[in-house]
């Protein structure tokens, strides 16, 4: 289940002979301070909501997993990023025109059994340092999964920076079908479809980027 691995490395493959071409550096990954403030505190709410226990947590998303010369971000999502912490920021009011939205929480339901219950998958130190210590493997108390509540506070970071403008952004996961094919099968080379059809597919879960306008974000 490595991310930046094999199935990233293909997904690259695939849309550069799709005729995409990347930027030697990506954007950083956004931060608190990097943010407008009205988009900072809906993040700082969801922190509370999924039980941090820091007042001023320092919040550090991972980079991009791909960026492209036209200003487009790509984060591909698999197993670990689907469960019920990211169904709770998904109900978030600037969630509502994200177009990879309806599908992931789908997934994060149908998906949840394979996010990974074992060791750093489930908490990490950073993780309990945001959200307090974890229960057992696989039990859902009341302090449940730090590791799982980081990963979804971290991509619902980005996702605010797509839905406040800030960043064009396209999310796809390996539980996406293209062309009648799974992503993920397509990515470990069990599937053969073309490439154009996955450069579709990230055209159609792409935000509008700098020209779309705040909304969903308390003033």
């Amino acid at each position: 289940m490595v991310k930046t691995g094999r199935r990233v490395t293909k997904l690259r493959e695939l849309l550069r002979s799709a005729g995409r071409a990347e930027l030697e550096t990506a954007p950083p990954a956004p931060r608190l301070d990097s943010l407008p403030e009205s988009v900072s505190a809906s993040v700082l709410d969801l922190y509370r909501v999924l039980g941090g226990v820091q007042d001023v947590p320092r919040l550090a998303p991972g980079n991009w997993d791909v960026a492209y010369d036209d200003g487009l971000l790509l984060e591909l999502d698999e197993d670990l990023h689907f469960h019920r912490y990211r169904g709770i920021t998904l109900t978030a009011p600037w969630v509502t025109d994200l177009p990879w939205a309806d599908a992931y929480r789908e997934y994060v339901v149908t998906g949840e059994r394979r996010a990974g219950t074992g060791g750093r998958r489930w908490t990490s130190p950073s993780a309990e340092r945001m959200f307090g210590p974890a229960d057992p493997d696989g039990v859902f108390g009341d302090r449940g999964a730090p590791r799982w509540k980081q990963r979804a506070l971290y991509d619902a970071m980005k996702d605010t920076a797509a839905a406040s403008g800030a960043v064009r952004l396209a999310r796809i996961s390996i539980y996406d079908r293209v062309a009648g094919a799974l992503l993920n099968d397509v990515l470990y080379g069990r599937a053969d479809i073309p490439a154009i059809a996955v450069a579709q597919l990230v055209d159609e879960r792409s935000t509008s980027g700098r020209s779309a306008p705040l909304s969903g974000f308390e003033k």
